[in-house]
């Protein structure tokens, strides 16, 4: 597609919409089953927030074409990386197709670039971005996305903790604290958000997707339905994720029970409020609230290695992490040059 043309349908599409909510949640599920939409293409985890944002100022003013390039570049290497992981791009877009897409020269404006483009090489309009952990950024991406939908994605506490532990090795104290951090990140939302229960959606999946449609603006599709006929997750993705290889059921839900009876406890315990906010049943009469900490750093750390452990995939997209905030941070700190002495 020429540049020229390229940049004047990007200007033109609807904006990106999100796809959020706690780990474990069911965000893949809903990602695969929009994806399947002839409309729609979804971008598996850019993490663009929780890789970027953080370090942002370290680029300077995007303004400036040349730092403006410069954080292409690091895109554009998560982008190769991540194709190891998920069934994202399969080739990054070059520089310059970045510059021809982007209509403001800001943060923003490369993430809808980046989305945009996935779904122009699908042949697609609607873009749409799947990160879990974007609840952090909620409050932001509502902001600066004034115009973007949001499906927000909620799972029973007790069954998103188990799954969590089990696919990454979370604790259950991380596991609770993080799930209340997503329903507060909801429910302080400045606006409404299109929610998504999980058990819902598994249950009676034509009804929850024709809602999802109709939220979106979209007809819908049956044939979304059978997103799993064509499925391309990587076996990285495939291996906690087999049940995007068949048909929705319902059979994960409840799977909390091969919890011991003191890790239910714990959780309906942390999570007592949230659950009886969101209408989940507790196993016995609701418990004395405990209130959970947020994990430390040393904690987060032990987690992701939990988590890396002899994967050399996950080892080498996490080496491409640091490897850009090493380079982000040395080259902000050369740009405050500290040895000059002021005239």
């Amino acid at each position: 597609m020429r540049n020229d043309l390229r940049h004047a349908i990007a200007g033109q599409l609807p904006p990106p919409f999100f796809i959020i909510g706690c780990p474990r949640s069911g965000t893949t599920l809903v990602a695969q089953l929009l994806d399947s939409h002839s409309r729609i293409a979804v971008y598996l985890e850019t993490q663009f927030y929780t890789l970027f944002r953080p370090f942002l100022h370290c680029y300077g003013d995007l303004r400036q074409p040349n730092n403006l390039r410069r954080f292409i570049v690091d895109v554009q290497e998560v982008i190769r990386w991540q194709a190891v992981m998920n069934r994202a791009m399969t080739d990054s877009p070059e520089v310059e197709e970045f510059l021809e897409t982007i209509v403001a020269p800001s943060f923003e404006g490369v993430l809808t670039a980046l989305l945009q483009l996935n779904a122009l090489r699908q042949r697609k309009v609607r873009s749409a971005d799947k990160t879990p952990d974007h609840y952090a950024y909620l409050p932001e991406i509502l902001e600066k996305f004034p115009g973007s939908p949001i499906i927000f994605i909620m799972r029973d506490p007790r069954d998103t903790v188990f799954s969590m532990r089990e696919a990454f090795g979370t604790t259950v104290e991380t596991g609770v604290w993080r799930w209340n951090e997503a329903l507060r990140s909801y429910q302080d939302a400045s606006r409404p958000l299109h929610l998504v229960r999980y058990e819902e959606l598994v249950k009676k999946p034509a009804e929850v997707v024709k809602a999802m449609c109709d939220y979106l603006g979209e007809p819908y599709e049956p044939a979304m339905l059978r997103f799993f006929e064509r499925t391309a997750l990587s076996p990285e993705t495939a291996q906690h994720h087999r049940k995007l290889f068949g048909p929705v059921d319902s059979e994960s839900v409840g799977r909390f029970r091969r919890l011991s009876s003191d890790e239910i406890q714990r959780i309906e315990s942390a999570c007592a409020a949230g659950m009886e906010a969101m209408g989940y049943p507790f196993t016995r009469r609701k418990p004395k609230t405990v209130i959970v900490k947020a994990p430390t750093k040393w904690q987060l750390l032990l987690t992701r290695l939990r988590y890396y452990g002899a994967n050399w995939n996950r080892w080498r997209l996490g080496s491409v992490r640091w490897k850009i905030v090493l380079r982000v941070r040395a080259r902000y700190l050369l740009t405050l040059r500290p040895w000059r002495i002021s005239p």
